[in-house]
């Protein structure tokens, strides 16, 4: 059974597509510090730059990686609550070319990720929940 939970937040850097219905998203940080928000934050972020996002049940941590001229992420996501709840970390390129990492869930589980790389040296990513 899905509930439809309000999205959280402002958006940070670019714009991007609204998030759907039963998300909560969240604001990274450009720092190892994670920082809660009330809303979808979006975070355009350029080679070498860290994030360290939190929710109310999710946490993650990735890197923007480049190289010759590509762009990546790579990282973790962590479910960190029981709340019927999964997580994910979702990237955007510039192109419009998106990527969802896998699963975390249930409480305590902690799933690895790497994009595919991308042309450029931006990417806007992350962190969500959504009912299962």
């Amino acid at each position: 059974m899905a509930v439809t939970r309000a999205i959280r937040g402002a958006i940070v850097g670019s714009a991007v597509a609204a998030a759907s219905a039963a998300l909560v998203a969240v604001a990274p940080t450009a720092s190892a510090d994670a920082t809660e928000s009330s809303g979808p934050i979006t975070v355009l972020g350029t080679c070498g730059q860290t994030f360290a996002p939190s929710t109310s049940g999710a946490k993650a941590y990735w890197e923007v990686q480049c190289s010759s001229g590509r762009v990546r992420i790579s990282g973790w996501v962590e479910d960190t609550a029981s709340d019927g709840q999964c997580a994910k970390v979702k990237a955007i390129w510039p192109n419009g070319n998106t990527y969802f990492s896998p699963a975390a869930c249930p409480k305590g589980n902690r799933k690895s990720f790497t994009s595919q790389y991308n042309s450029g040296n931006s990417v806007n990513a992350y962190l969500y929940e959504y009912d299962v």
